[in-house]
């Protein structure tokens, strides 16, 4: 999901049909209403599994998990305008120099002071509609997923320079800090933290903490790093885990926290003044866990520096709601009421 640049409309994708949603949520917070459905995406593109929606000026950026050709990995960008006319396609890129990469595609993220994007890198259609069980056990399937990251002329749309980040980065997180040039990632097979730091005129990417136990693949699945860039959550989706790791030395993060918040948990957002975090739990329809474990929530809690403490629950479930997966924000509408 995304909001365009103006937060009056939010955009979603659907990964098994890959079409997009257009709902106007500034005329009515309330009631969001469903005015455009963009059923061509494939055609236009040749992508599928739109995830990733990023606004600029104008513009909203499709990241995408896969191909129509061969529902393989190797995938691209999309570009829209806001009225959702489609305007431009990227291919996320397979070669640079004698660098190579595998194309494939997950987050977005952009520095506009460095001119500079980000992007990530997950697995193909036919990965992500198995069912985790299966999938986990298919070694052919398992070689299968990302292991580069993209860095982006944002302005000029091209890319400048891919990283080796092997296992799967997904979620990327620029620090807020002005003073800063640095983002962060965790991989979802190797449980590992990657820092992208600016070295002179080049970039960087390298390893610099460990996520829980990579034995146990406790498969990290979303971070959110704090507004002055000195902490990071993590989630980790098999153990129900939710860690803060101090980023004071962003080369170096330390794990200073660590709690339980559900049987499977996968987003993490916080408040602006870090004072509150929620949680859902849904990852993927198809790898969610069963029975018991099978929770569908989102939950907030309250931190104090030390201790999450629960705030409220909607038992997704219970509330007939479907699968709790993704939040958005919007500060903007609510400043304005």
């Amino acid at each position: 999901m995304g909001f365009t640049d103006d937060r009056r409309y939010l955009w979603a994708g659907g990964l098994n049909d890959s079409k997009i949603y257009v709902f106007d949520v500034g005329s009515n917070p309330a009631r969001p209403k469903l005015v455009r459905t963009i059923a061509d995406l494939a055609a236009k593109s040749g992508y599928v599994g739109p995830h990733t929606f990023y606004a600029m000026p104008g513009r909203m950026l499709v990241g995408t998990l896969s191909n129509a050709k061969d529902n393989g990995g190797a995938t691209g960008i999309a570009v829209y305008n806001n009225k959702g006319g489609f305007v431009a396609k990227y291919d996320i890129p397979t070669q640079l120099g004698d660098v190579r990469g595998d194309g494939y595609g997950y987050d977005i993220a952009i520095n506009p002071s460095k001119n500079v994007m980000l992007t990530s890198s997950f697995t193909g259609r036919e990965n992500y509609m198995r069912d985790l069980g299966g999938l986990v056990k298919d070694e052919a399937a398992m070689k299968k997923f990302g292991n580069t990251m993209v860095l982006w002329d944002l302005k000029a749309m091209q890319p400048r320079q891919i990283f080796s980040v092997p296992g799967a980065p997904l979620e990327i997180r620029w620090s807020l800090n002005p003073s800063d040039a640095w983002a962060i990632t965790a991989t979802a097979l190797t449980s590992k933290l990657w820092l992208v730091k600016q070295d002179g005129e080049k970039w960087q990417a390298k390893e610099v903490a460990t996520i829980g136990d990579p034995s146990k693949i406790p498969l990290p699945v979303d971070i959110s790093i704090t507004a002055d860039g000195k902490g990071l959550w993590v989630n980790t989706f098999m153990d129900g885990m939710t860690r803060y790791f101090d980023l004071t030395n962003p080369e170096a993060p330390k794990q200073t926290y660590a709690k339980q918040t559900g049987r499977q948990v996968n987003m993490i957002s916080q408040s602006w003044d870090g004072k509150r975090v929620y949680i859902t739990s849904s990852l993927l329809e198809k790898w969610d866990k069963g029975g018991a474990d099978n929770e569908q929530f989102l939950r907030a809690f309250h931190w104090d520096g030390k201790e999450l403490t629960q705030a409220f629950e909607v038992d997704f479930a219970k509330e007939q709601l479907g699968r709790a997966h993704h939040m958005k924000f919007s500060a903007k509408a609510a400043s304005a009421r």
